[in-house]
């Protein structure tokens, strides 16, 4: 754990016991995952139809682009937890997000499949990926220990937020100057909002203004030592990857995660394939956002008391229900219930995916642990994109859904048996 201190910088806020400067980290965070769903994150499936159109590019090319940005998050991933765990997040995050905009940007320029795959390809080495984003996640797990499942449901809600906004939002710009100005004036206003507000107000860790988490404040001089509600045993990267716990859980999300990216891309295709209108599809598809939205708050007050693993199995159930709806729809009232019930799912799944890694392993190496943890997820989740993608296009999309939803009870399956590790420490364990 980094020593505390008291910041002599007069810009940094000053420490104040009646009021933590982390609620503010929480929610200018949540502002930030929220406006990167804007940049092609959640509202990329918006722009399949009049792309695929103009381009002459099948769904097949869809499918490789959102392998090619999970395999660049894959990719940089590792080195951007160690940075954060190293450097803070003020800075990459800023960075990150002034060349996340710019990738969006150069979705102007495009005229054929292979380009849109390789810019997919480098907006995911920014590092932008919802709310799996570490840039987002991991600040919060350093900065909260025993109010960190409050504050990872007060931050988890602005990313599905932004994505129901941002898919009618998203239309209606691309109605109004076509998606080629569409991308453009994303990933403008988008990348540098992200970088002024992580500059102006996000801050690395409560140390780095005389705090310790949750808002304890240690006087100077003080030689008390820190609640013990904040002592948590500090797995190192090498003891996480030694438990079953570590695999189980990545190899499970990337599961969840092969269905959701399928969903965030091919849902609005599938409903139109079905004679729903774009306007009417596009809305259908914001349903599920909110319902996470909803999902976040009906889950806060259970989420440090039951395990999260329970949680997550019962986000994953939910999905393979939607799944199974979606491989039967016919109407537009299936695509909605459908929807509703993949926000559900996704809302309580990945909510549980920012909170079992800092429960079950600490918040000292986390960035470390989770951008390890990274690569698996996404490989699975970039190999299983593309296999949906041609399932889709050579057998429809109820044979897809029925496939994906079958690989969910497998996720379900691992949750079951991993639960939390413990590690033999002389005088404390890890809880």
């Amino acid at each position: 754990m980094s020593p505390n201190r008291v910041s002599s910088n007069l810009n940094e806020p000053p420490p104040n016991p009646r009021f933590f400067y982390g609620w503010v980290v929480v929610a200018v965070l949540g502002i930030i995952g929220g406006i990167s769903t804007f940049i092609g994150v959640g509202n990329f499936g918006v722009f399949v139809v009049p792309m695929s159109e103009d381009l002459g590019v099948g769904n097949s090319y869809f499918g490789w682009a959102l392998s090619a940005r999970l395999f660049g998050f894959a990719i940089s991933g590792p080195l951007i937890g160690r940075c954060i765990d190293k450097y803070g997040t003020r800075l990459p995050l800023a960075i990150g997000g002034f060349l996340f905009g710019g990738s969006a940007i150069a979705f102007f320029f495009i005229e054929a499949g292979w380009q849109m795959i390789g810019i997919t390809l480098f907006a995911g080495i920014t590092g932008f990926w919802g709310s799996s984003t570490l840039y987002l996640t991991v600040p919060i797990a350093k900065w909260f220990v025993k109010k960190r499942g409050r504050a990872m449901s007060l931050f988890f809600p602005c990313v599905p937020l932004g994505i129901g906004l941002g898919s009618p939002a998203t239309q209606l710009v691309i109605d109004a100057f076509g998606w080629r100005g569409a991308w453009l004036v994303l990933g403008v206003v988008g990348g540098l909002s992200i970088t002024i507000l992580s500059l102006v107000f996000v801050r690395n860790d409560p140390s780095s203004i005389g705090l310790l988490p949750d808002g304890e404040v240690k006087s100077i001089g003080n030689a008390q030592s820190a609640n013990s509600s904040i002592d948590e045993y500090p797995w190192t990267l090498r003891e996480a990857m030694a438990t079953g716990a570590f695999w189980k859980i990545s190899a499970s999300y990337g599961l969840l995660m092969a269905a959701m990216g399928s969903v965030g891309v091919f849902w609005i295709p599938f409903l139109r394939s079905i004679d729903i209108s774009p306007h009417i599809a596009a809305l259908a598809f914001s349903t599920q956002a909110f319902t996470q939205v909803i999902a976040a708050i009906l889950i806060a007050p259970w989420i440090d008391r039951i395990s999260p693993r329970y949680l997550a199995m019962s986000g994953f159930t939910s999905v393979a229900i939607a799944l199974v709806i979606a491989a039967n729809a016919s109407e537009a009232w299936h695509g909605f219930l459908g929807a509703t019930l993949i926000g559900l799912g996704i809302g309580t799944a990945m909510l549980m995916q920012t909170h079992i890694w800092p429960v079950y392993f600490g918040r000292v190496n986390i960035g470390a642990i989770r951008g390890a943890a990274t690569p698996i997820t996404l490989v699975m989740t970039a190999t299983g994109a593309p296999i949906l993608s041609i399932l889709f296009d050579n057998y429809g999309f109820a044979t897809g859904w029925v496939v994906a939803g079958v690989a969910l009870t497998v996720g379900i399956a691992l949750l079951l048996i991993s639960p939390k590790p413990f590690i033999s420490v002389p005088g404390k364990n890890n809880s």
